[in-house]
């Protein structure tokens, strides 16, 4: 009996000390960094944008047939006047990847209802009138090289965002498998 009794006792020793191993392994997730390598604050203004250097996008709010019409669309515009920059919503102080966040623009705007992005069932496109508490509401912000790229739903099975052509300078964001497309973060300022 004393046997098993010490048997127990080490094993019982032994659980914290795994847990405390596996928590090193896995480690904290890597923070987030905005285009000056700083890291990015939550509830922070940022633009998202391309990072190629050839050709500068951002993402803004817009509409399929014109500035007014809603629901407006989430789109990646490389006109320099509809940069529009965004705010990610979660409960820590910085932004880490793979980590579930809602986005928002920071800005009002003429369509009624809230300026969360939401993915719309039927089209997968990326719309806003989203929801802080939605499901389709739930992004995450995954590593793609030496970059970033944005993923829809929870953080263990998340779906790529990707673009869908609209008009020659204007993408809309969209639901794609394995289709991610690369983007930094600038701080915006005002």
């Amino acid at each position: 009996m004393k046997t098993d009794g010490g048997a127990i006792t080490v094993f019982q020793l032994m659980i914290p000390f795994l847990l405390v191993a596996i928590s090193v392994v896995a480690g904290p997730k890597e923070t987030v960094l905005d285009s000056r390598g700083n890291p990015e604050k939550a509830n922070a203004r940022y633009y998202i944008l391309s990072p190629n250097e050839v050709r500068i996008a951002a993402i803004t709010d817009k509409s399929f047939f014109d500035a007014i019409s809603c629901p407006q669309r989430v789109v990646m515009s490389s006109e320099p006047l509809t940069v529009e920059p965004v705010i990610f919503e979660l409960s820590s102080d910085v932004v880490r990847v793979s980590t579930e966040l809602n986005i928002r623009f920071s800005r009002p705007s003429l369509c009624p209802g809230s300026r969360y992005w939401r993915v719309e069932d039927s089209s997968k496109a990326v719309v806003l009138n989203g929801s802080k508490s939605s499901n389709d509401s739930t992004f995450t912000i995954q590593k793609f090289g030496k970059s970033y790229k944005l993923a829809f739903g929870s953080a263990d099975k998340p779906t790529d965002v990707g673009l869908e052509r609209i008009r020659i300078e204007d993408y809309r964001l969209i639901l794609s498998n394995n289709s991610g497309f690369a983007v930094a973060f600038a701080r915006a300022l005002f």
